[in-house]
């Protein structure tokens, strides 16, 4: 039985199990995410400003390296502040990436939710800016085949002048 509630799909049964490692992984290893090709460069309101489209940019190319699995380009996009890098090496993030029976089969980036100044330096002393970008997500629980869809808002930092997933 499948419930239609706003822009995410949630299963019932057997598959809410999926469906919530499938949320936990993404929200906790930032792992699974796969991209379209083609992502217009636009908001929803069909204007994008050039701090957007960098974010956007940002966003398109953690996803690609998600989609094409090229686990050194994934951790390359997170954050040098990012509380996952700072927590998980490498060889980490490898192990959970190469194990995890979850991953994300599509994805729609529905676009940039915000941008703002960091206005906490005491906590984040290297990060200029933060930002969100949502997408709807359709995982894959590989040893069943089931897929669930998810929408979640990925928070991005720009450190230096460049924007990372965080």
């Amino acid at each position: 039985m499948r419930l239609q509630t706003g822009y995410t799909t949630v299963f019932s049964g057997r598959n809410r199990k999926a469906l919530a490692a499938a949320a936990v992984l993404v929200l906790a290893y930032c792992a699974f995410a796969i991209v379209s090709p083609a992502i217009a460069d636009e908001t929803r309101d069909g204007i994008c400003s050039s701090e957007e489209k960098q974010v956007l940019r940002a966003a398109r190319t953690f996803l690609e390296a998600e989609l094409n699995r090229d686990f050194p380009a994934v951790y390359a996009c997170f954050a040098p502040s990012s509380p996952y890098a700072r927590e998980h090496s490498y060889e980490d993030y490898l192990r959970q990436a190469r194990t995890s029976p979850d991953r994300l089969v599509d994805y729609t980036i529905v676009g940039v939710s915000y941008i703002q100044q960091n206005d906490d330096g005491d906590s984040w002393p290297t990060v200029e800016k933060f930002a969100q970008v949502e997408v709807d997500l359709v995982f894959m629980h590989v040893p069943t085949r089931q897929q669930s869809m998810i929408n979640i808002g990925f928070v991005f930092f720009r450190e230096d002048g460049r924007w990372y997933k965080s």
